[in-house]
């Protein structure tokens, strides 16, 4: 196997990037209708405040997309895990490790197979379930040998995936043209209390909605609303583990 087929590639890394954009673009409540679902769900959750003084301010949508975009932007680690669609396909995507990639574990669901890719060391290392490798093989005889091996693979196959670390999904987020307007919006964000844990929480008519933790000011969910129904979680900002290099008897070179 020289290289990877990238028949299957994620259109996951942008794909995922257009779609949160997209949740983000929704929620900006141009509509009349975001505003005022917003506002209500706003107030009524908001009477009587029991909250302590000490509490952050609930922000408008214009401020809670500023400053959820300097939190987020500048962690230096931190894990993603959900599902998003695109054109009637379902990607399922983790990632976990450093927001430059150079320490991480990335998976990747997209039909019947997943795969696994390990970065340590700017060296990569791709395992996977037996519906990939039969896919990736052409040879079922050949894909069960390679169930529970890594394969050592080039970092240019690797970027047939996408560029698939977490700095780059959330660049490709918040770099996108139209997410720049949300910043002059003055409509309500709502405070929910999930986990017994209060989250700000920005949503549209559509059902797509973005969670926020009010004390860092990071993500904690994105919601996609509509045909293209995805949902992405947050956590563990500047708290991943690091991650090793597999056992030598485990790698496989092409």
């Amino acid at each position: 196997m020289s290289s990877i087929r990238p028949a299957r590639r994620a259109a996951a890394g942008l794909a995922t990037a257009s779609v949160v954009a997209l949740a983000l673009a929704g929620c900006g409540g141009s509509s009349t209708d975001a505003s005022t679902t917003a506002a209500s769900a706003a107030a009524s959750s908001s009477a009587p405040t029991t909250s302590a003084p000490s509490e952050p301010e609930q922000p408008s949508m214009g401020e809670l997309y500023t400053k959820v975009r300097t939190a987020s932007l500048a962690a230096k680690s931190g894990h993603l895990d959900g599902k998003v669609t695109q054109g009637g396909e379902t990607v399922a995507l983790e990632i976990e490790g450093q927001a430059d990639g150079s320490n991480q574990k990335t998976t990747i669901g997209i039909g019947k197979g997943t795969a696994e890719i390990l970065t340590v060391k700017k060296k990569y290392y791709m395992s996977a379930d037996k519906a990939f490798w039969t896919e990736q093989t052409g040879d079922a005889s050949a894909a069960k040998l390679l169930v529970g091996k890594y394969v050592a693979i080039s970092g240019s196959d690797a970027k047939q995936f996408g560029d698939l670390t977490l700095g780059a999904l959330l660049d490709q987020m918040f770099e996108e043209s139209e997410l720049s307007t949300l910043e002059k919006l003055t409509s309500e964000v709502e405070t929910r209390t999930e986990d017994g844990k209060e989250v700000w929480v920005a949503s549209d008519g559509s059902g797509s909605e973005i969670w926020v933790d009010p004390k860092t000011e990071r993500l904690v969910k994105i919601v996609v609303g509509g045909k293209d129904a995805g949902e992405l979680t947050f956590d563990s900002w500047d708290d991943v583990d690091t991650f090793s290099a597999p056992p030598a008897s485990k790698v496989v070179t092409p």
